[in-house]
């Protein structure tokens, strides 16, 4: 090794990760009119050709994609992060998503903190891939309220609306049970 070279948890270990959310229960991810529907999708009402022919289907858009974004927070509190790949199983503005895949990049994973217990209760956190898990499983059940817009197929016009999100019909382990995460890539990066 040449004089004066050092690890140093600073540089850049650049690590992939796909996470997989499973949605195809409709007692853990229900479809109802309620608080707790939507799923979780990055697609608003506007992403499809065919919109939500309901309010109520606007509604459970707008809270699968907070849902999402509560996602994307938790997983951005671990550190820097990049979202890549999404690939969504949704037919059209009407239809809540059965599963939801992306891929998550972090430059520094080794500055992420895994310790601690996961949000079922029992797993004990200690990979990197573990922490993310947990990070989703929260994510998805985050309650979260706030004034998104929100397409109303009846009078086929968006409104800004508050929208409550709850946690969906899973408990704390069956959620967790419903995301996975797995490593794809690591690589080291030289200046």
């Amino acid at each position: 090794m040449p004089s004066g070279f050092q690890n140093d948890t600073n540089q850049l270990q650049a690590e992939m990760y796909r996470a997989v959310i499973t949605m195809s229960n409709a007692t853990y991810y229900p479809t109802a009119d309620s608080n707790d529907n939507g799923g979780v999708t990055p697609n608003s009402s506007d992403s499809f050709a065919t919109l939500p022919t309901t309010l109520a289907k606007g509604q459970a858009r707008a809270r699968g994609n907070m849902r999402f974004r509560n996602i994307v927070n938790r997983l951005s509190g671990l550190g820097d992060c990049q979202i890549r790949d999404i690939t969504i199983t949704e037919a059209n503005g009407d239809a809540q998503a059965t599963s939801l895949a992306f891929t998550v990049a972090y430059d520094r994973p080794a500055l992420i903190d895994v310790s601690g217990t996961a949000v079922d209760g029992s797993t004990a956190i200690t990979t990197t891939a573990l922490e993310i898990r947990d990070a989703i499983a929260r994510g998805i059940r985050d309650v979260t309220v706030s004034t998104v817009r929100v397409y109303n197929g009846t009078t086929s016009e968006d409104t800004q609306m508050s929208i409550t999100v709850t946690t969906t019909g899973a408990t704390a382990t069956q959620t967790f049970g419903t995301v996975a995460v797995t490593l794809i890539d690591e690589t080291s990066l030289f200046d």
